[in-house]
This record gives C-alpha cells, sequence and structure tokens, in this order.
C-alpha cells in the first residue's frame, strides 16, 4: 500500500474515531449535533450583526453577557461567530451545533495528521491522536456547541491544525490558523513561539543557512491575514468597548462586583490546586468535582506521558531535544498560572477545561519525544485506556443529569 493511501485510511480511521464516541455520548444524552444548542450566544452575536446591531438588543439571562452602558454584548471572543455567519445569513440558525461536530472530527484528523510527521508507525501516530482527543477532557468540551465549549472545541482545532502546517513550512496557513484560535481562546497567542519553532525547524532543514531573520525577511507577507484577522477583533473591540482589548468579559455583572476583578494574583494560590484536586469518595462513590476542576492528570491522562516523556528526554535526550520539550513545558505552566490567576476556573462541567486548551502544545511535544524514544510508545494504551474510559462515562454522565 502506497504512503499517501495508507495515511489517507488512518485520516479517516482518526475522524471516525472521534464521530463514533461522540455520536454514542449523543444518542444516549440527546445532545445531539443537529438540534438547536440552548446557549447559543454566538448565533444572537451573527444574528445581531446581520440586523446591523453589536450588541444583542435585550438581556438573555441564561447567557454570560457583558453590560456596557445598558446593552449587553457576548463577553467572548468573537471568531465563532465569524464562522457562523453565512450559516446564520442562510437561515440556518442551528448551525453552531454542526459546526463544532465538524470541528471536533477535524480536530482529531490533524491530530493524528500532525503524529504522523513526527512517527512512522501509523498505528502508534493513531493511538496518540486517540489519546489527545477521545481519551482527554477534549471530548467533554466536543460533545455539544454550548457557548462555553464550542470556543474551546475550534481553538483546540485551529491550534492544532496551525501547529501541523507549521511543521509543512506553510508559515501563512499556520499564521492565520492561529490568528483564528486567539480568537476563540486569547491565551493561545503563547503559542506563537511554538509555531515559529516548528517553522524555523522546518525551514532550517530546507536550508542549512537558514537564520531567525532570514526566515522572518523573506516570509514576513505570510503574516498580512492573521494581521487582518488581528485588526478585525481589535475594531470590534474597540467598537463596543471603546478599548482594543477589551472583548467584554470585564463587563461581566460576576466581575464588576468584586474589587479583585477578573483576574488577579490572589485567585492563584486557590486555583492551583485545583489543578491538582483530587476526586472526593461520598457513601462508598467517587464524586468528581463540578466547579473549577479537579486534577488535570485524571481529566486529561495525556499529561501523565507528557511528563514521563519530558523527565526521560531531561536524562537522556540531546541538547536540541532538552530546549525544545523545556520550552514547551514552561509554556505550559505560564497557560496554568495564568488562568489560575482567573476568578474562577470554569463554572459546572466535568474535567478541567481550561488545561484542554494546552493540549495541542503538549502533543507536540509528546509526538516530539515518542519518535525519540519508541521503545516506550505501548505504554501510552494505558493513559488512553484510562482517559477514554472516564471522560466517555462522566460526559454521559453529565449530560444525563
Amino acid at each position: 500500500m502506497n504512503t499517501k493511501r495508507s495515511n489517507l485510511i488512518f485520516c479517516v480511521a482518526a475522524g471516525l474515531i472521534a464521530a463514533a464516541v461522540l455520536l454514542i455520548i449523543q444518542s444516549v444524552t440527546g445532545q445531539w449535533f443537529f438540534k438547536a444548542q440552548p446557549y447559543n450566544s454566538y448565533i444572537l452575536q451573527a444574528q445581531s450583526w446581520l440586523e446591523g446591531r453589536l450588541d444583542l438588543g435585550q438581556n438573555y439571562e441564561y447567557l454570560e453577557l457583558a453590560v456596557y452602558n445598558g446593552k449587553y454584548f457576548v463577553s467572548f471572543p468573537p471568531f465563532p461567530s465569524y464562522l457562523m455567519l453565512p450559516f446564520v445569513a442562510l437561515g440556518w440558525d442551528s448551525c453552531d451545533g454542526a459546526i463544532a461536530f465538524a470541528s471536533a472530527i477535524a480536530g482529531a484528523v490533524f491530530s493524528y495528521r500532525l503524529a504522523s510527521e513526527f512517527i512512522n508507525d501509523k498505528k502508534t501516530a493513531l493511538l496518540l491522536a486517540a489519546l489527545v482527543t477521545v481519551g482527554s477532557n477534549w471530548l467533554f468540551t466536543s460533545l455539544n456547541a454550548w457557548v462555553w465549549f464550542i470556543a474551546q472545541n475550534l481553538a483546540f482545532t485551529f491550534t492544532m491544525a496551525a501547529l501541523f502546517y507549521a511543521l509543512k513550512s506553510r508559515a501563512g496557513v499556520s499564521f492565520t490558523l492561529w490568528a483564528c484560535a486567539v480568537g476563540c481562546r486569547p491565551f493561545q497567542i503563547i503559542y506563537i513561539t511554538v509555531i515559529l519553532y516548528l517553522l524555523y525547524s522546518a525551514y532550517k532543514k530546507q536550508s542549512a543557512n537558514m537564520t531567525i531573520l532570514r526566515m522572518i525577511r523573506e516570509h514576513i507577507l505570510s503574516i498580512i491575514p492573521a494581521c487582518c484577522i488581528a485588526v478585525s477583533y481589535m475594531i470590534l473591540n474597540y467598537a463596543r468597548f471603546g478599548s482594543i482589548i477589551e472583548f467584554g468579559h470585564n463587563y461581566l455583572p460576576e466581575f464588576m462586583r468584586v474589587d479583585t476583578g477578573q483576574f488577579n494574583i490572589e485567585y492563584i494560590k486557590n486555583n492551583f490546586g485545583n489543578l491538582f484536586r483530587l476526586p472526593e469518595v461520598s457513601d462508598g462513590k467517587i464524586v468528581f468535582q463540578s466547579a473549577d476542576g479537579f486534577c488535570m492528570f485524571i481529566a486529561s491522562p495525556i499529561l501523565i506521558s507528557f511528563f514521563v516523556y519530558w523527565f526521560v528526554a531531561m536524562i537522556k535526550g540531546t541538547k536540541n531535544e532538552r530546549i525544545m520539550l523545556a520550552g514547551v513545558m514552561l509554556l505550559f505552566w505560564v497557560h496554568m498560572i495564568s488562568i489560575t490567576a482567573h476568578k474562577t476556573m470554569g463554572g459546572s462541567h466535568y474535567g478541567n477545561r481550561y488545561v484542554n486548551d494546552a493540549l495541542p502544545a503538549v502533543f507536540v511535544a509528546l509526538c516530539f519525544a515518542v519518535q525519540k524514544y519508541s521503545r516506550y510508545r505501548l505504554l501510552n494504551v494505558i493513559p488512553l485506556a484510562c482517559g477514554a474510559a472516564l471522560n466517555i462515562y462522566w460526559t454521559t454522565t453529565y449530560f444525563k443529569q
């Protein structure tokens, strides 16, 4: 079987695994992707734009809306509404569920494609793709298109795709996808460093004389689409809130009622502990906390694999391997400390969903390490089995309540 055909088969397999698991859970919980979604802030925002308004025109008490100058606005970054706008213009006001489902499948496919760039054994690449998707807390945020979850779903897919195209020396595509990811989850901005590293490594393979300055000079035009997307965010933010960096969350009533605001170092101590918080035992049953998250290693066991491989690389790896893995580890903790400075770690949910935003960068580092230390690759079956079992069961249980 030729390589291109074999890759296609495994890409389809990655997508089918994700689709099958999601459809099974949807059939049990009724969270079908083709149904209208109850928490549809992005649809309402797209409708308002088409009507010539930046605000929603009224309050929706069941949604998290920013209140500014007596008007109600969607309090989340806007890119998901960009995607929905043409479909809503055509009258498809329930397109968010289908977009979320398509994004989840695409995320699984790009996970496999990225892994296969590092790992020659396609079965191992598929195993790792399953580990970062159905074997992680990604599963919970990919099930439906509720406003909090679809942004994370899209950010995961765009970031994974951006990392893949960086490996393929496609700077313009990579930067554009990264800009889309930032418009879903702003902290994705920190992963530009990983994209730049992968691009530089890819160009270095093509030309031994490549330097960082030469790479920037030769590919400066490739940032134009990403810059246009970023400028659109700034214009929209300024038009709504009078600031190019304010997308609305600071004007949520819950943050305006407290002196410490949305972000404060005072929140870190308690929230950081929630990254490691173990489930409780009540009446002989294990109870997973639904607010502010619990132990990220239980919710996403891929992190266990990442930390183990990182430890091995720090002992056995070359200087360049240690630098690459240490860099991703540093970014991971910068990201974790940043999110723990937020007033909450997410409302009612299963797992520790804020951590999901770091999974694409963790994944690329893990694939890099598995390539170097392939003798341990089958050990990833254990976190995959545990992660899939827990996330399938508790995601189903959560949405059946």
